[in-house]
């Protein structure tokens, strides 16, 4: 093969080689997106059972608070719950000025937190305390939801009387002044020196009379009734 064929052969497939990739379309690189996923927050927070059978509370990181509360009132409006003792039936109203103590306390009386806890304190014509007992249980159901706190929720112009319904906090080493939102008491009378202490999230509505029977109860010296009384809740509407 002579000189000038060969040079004429290697321009021909030069030139198809040139064609070919004009035709063929250069592949297109996608830049991966990340997809954020979604957490069903109703399937993360299930209730754990104990290996008695017992139901527990879902965990709930304090820093999620205001948040599973926010959303967990919004699917759940109630506001009216009913308290049954041996001594009669008590009645309470929900503010929705304090929306994430309404939920937080729906929340507990429809997981069942309250039933077989018992009224801990007593002190005729100041408060009636409940949410407690000294049963196992009790502490691990509280465990289980982290024993989570809610913040104060002052309400302006509302004050400590008879018949109001608020949470219990500790009053020592609590420089955030953390609410419990497990213990309430009903207040039987002023109680002045409480307004601004302690958030008031709710009111009687029937049943004062059970409250004042119960307030009278024999007492231990940590004013523990010595007759014991459980309570179990629900929710009316």
């Amino acid at each position: 093969m002579n000189s000038r064929l060969l040079i004429g052969l290697i321009i021909v497939l030069l030139a198809m080689s040139c064609k070919d990739n004009e035709e063929r379309p250069m592949p297109v690189v996608e830049e991966k997106v990340e997809v954020e996923k979604k957490i069903d927050l109703d399937e993360f927070y299930q209730p754990m059972i104990t290996e008695d059978g017992d139901t527990l509370l879902s965990y709930i990181p304090q820093d999620s608070v205001e948040l599973f509360f926010t959303r967990y009132g919004k699917k759940n409006p109630e506001k009216r719950v009913e308290i049954e003792t041996k001594y009669g039936k008590i009645q309470l109203e929900l503010f929705e000025q304090t929306p994430l103590y309404r939920a937080s306390f729906i929340y507990l009386v429809k997981n069942g937190y309250y039933d077989e806890t018992v009224v801990h304190r007593v002190v005729p014509d100041f408060i009636v305390q409940a949410g407690d007992s000294d049963r196992r249980i009790t502490a691990t159901k509280r465990s289980s939801a982290g024993n989570y706190m809610l913040p104060p929720a002052i309400l302006d112009n509302v004050q400590h009387t008879y018949g109001t319904v608020s949470a219990a906090k500790r009053w020592e080493d609590n420089p955030e002044n953390w609410h419990n939102p497990f213990d309430f008491f009903i207040t039987l009378g002023s109680a002045s020196h409480l307004d601004g202490e302690h958030t008031i999230f709710g009111k009687v509505t029937s049943g004062m009379d059970v409250a004042e029977k119960i307030s009278r109860l024999n007492r231990d010296e940590g004013d523990w009734p010595i007759e014991t009384v459980y309570i179990d809740m629900k929710v009316i509407d």
